[in-house]
């Protein structure tokens, strides 16, 4: 083998090694639905159900995530899910996060969203998703959506 064609060997492999570590497309996170739960003095609690989908053709797993939701513009406050998600390749998963509303923090958001029988969601956030290699990578996301609010 000469000289040339060793070279060209070693860069065919390492493009072919590079291709197979090409980066994680993001999972899309998507608020679906929102359901008031117990009234209580110092607010009240929030079930937000979500739709996560992989657009990846591989398995990942989404170690946890932290949220901040907005809702018909206003920033009600940050959530966090804690439980891993398993996603296969072009899969996706429905799951429910507690959010608490504290009323001191938000009054009259509060009680605007609530006499209304939907809402503007918006949700932004990090996704903690597990490495091949070992440790976390950190992708962000950001999603808007036009939800029901159960009663």
């Amino acid at each position: 083998m000469t000289t040339s064609s060793l070279k060209r060997a070693l860069l065919a492999l390492l493009a072919t090694g590079l291709a197979s570590c090409a980066s994680v497309k993001t999972p899309i996170l998507q608020v679906e639905g929102l359901r008031f739960d117990k009234v209580r003095v110092t607010g009240l609690g929030l079930d937000i159900n979500f739709r996560v989908q992989n657009p990846n053709p591989e398995a990942l797993v989404i170690e946890r995530f932290e949220y901040e939701l907005k809702l018909n513009g206003r920033r009600l406050g940050r959530g966090y899910h804690t439980e891993p998600i398993r996603l296969d390749g072009f899969r996706d998963e429905r799951l429910r996060s507690h959010f608490g509303l504290n009323f001191l923090s938000v009054p009259g958001a509060v009680r605007e969203v609530m006499d209304d029988d939907r809402a503007d969601a918006e949700i932004k956030g990090h996704f903690y998703v597990a490495r091949e290699s070992g440790g976390l990578k950190k992708l962000s996301f950001k999603s808007k959506a036009r939800v029901d609010m159960g009663r």
